[in-house]
């Protein structure tokens, strides 16, 4: 029965309503792949960072917001068709996406790590990369899958999120994965991977770093500039620091204004946590 329930959620979109506005209406995408960021607990319920960012700028801008669940591959082409208005789906802006839909302003940071046996934690994530005999997962349509395309020699396996992936380096089915810091870092904590690390440093490149935001659907155009002014809002008010505080063992948001050493603070963080 449970399984069932938890089936018919999966088709079922999910409404968050605040006070206000009732006739004014958007259509959240956001997947439950993996947490912290989105996942379901054990009723079902959607649960996670970016679930409380899109629930806290729904009600500062007083409006009714609905969740729907969406596979990150069809997030984009989703916004462009307009069936969801925007979605919190940890974008990194690129050219190409530009093109596609619009952008919020930031609201958190982000690198890219390689994440595999704990016996190769001294590696250099580059050179690992450049080696044609290992195999190396990557969610699908993500900028990790075009970097590896791109820049890598290594055998690459496309998969639909990001937990999948991390299940299958469990189960020693891949050699590696390549995957946002901040998604691995929930991952490494827990006791049961503690033979899992990160691969050395994050992977210095442009593409795999950088401020975070929020997508838009180009249908909505008047909505770009709600969400800056919403994510503006909490960040004043302190809402934005105890969310970030629920989730994250330092902050996501500022961190000295770096990218590179915030998520160098989370492999610390893990790390010292770990070996103690």
């Amino acid at each position: 029965m449970k399984q069932i329930k938890h089936l018919l959620l999966g088709w079922v979109a999910l409404t968050y309503s605040s006070l206000g506005q009732a006739e004014i209406h958007y259509k959240i995408g956001i997947s439950d792949s993996f947490q912290p960021f989105n996942y379901r607990d054990e009723d079902g319920e959607l649960k996670g960072f970016n679930v409380d960012i899109a629930k806290a700028l729904c009600s500062d801008m007083k409006v009714n917001c609905e969740f729907v669940v969406t596979p990150f591959p069809k997030v984009i082409p989703a916004l462009e068709r307009g069936s969801i208005d925007f979605a919190t789906s940890n974008f990194l802006i690129t050219p190409e996406r530009a093109k596609r839909i619009n952008f919020s302003d930031k609201y958190y940071r982000s690198t890219t790590s390689l994440i595999g046996s704990i016996d190769n934690a001294h590696q250099n994530p580059n050179e690992v990369l450049q080696d044609s005999s290992v195999s190396v997962a990557t969610q699908q349509g993500s900028m990790q899958a075009k970097y590896l395309k791109n820049n890598s020699l290594a055998q690459v396996k496309e998969i639909k999120s990001i937990g999948a992936g991390l299940e299958l380096l469990r189960q020693q089915q891949i050699d590696y994965l390549i995957a946002p810091t901040l998604f691995a870092l929930n991952f490494l904590q827990k006791s049961e991977n503690a033979d899992l690390d990160f691969i050395g440093n994050p992977i210095d490149h442009p593409n795999l770093s950088g401020t975070v935001h929020i997508g838009i659907s180009k249908h909505r155009p008047e909505l770009k500039a709600k969400l800056d002014q919403a994510i503006f809002n909490i960040l004043e008010n302190g809402q934005l620091r105890i969310i970030i505080n629920q989730y994250f063992p330092f902050d996501v948001y500022w961190h000295h204004d770096n990218t590179e050493t915030t998520n160098q603070t989370a492999i610390g963080t893990f790390r010292r946590t770990a070996y103690r």
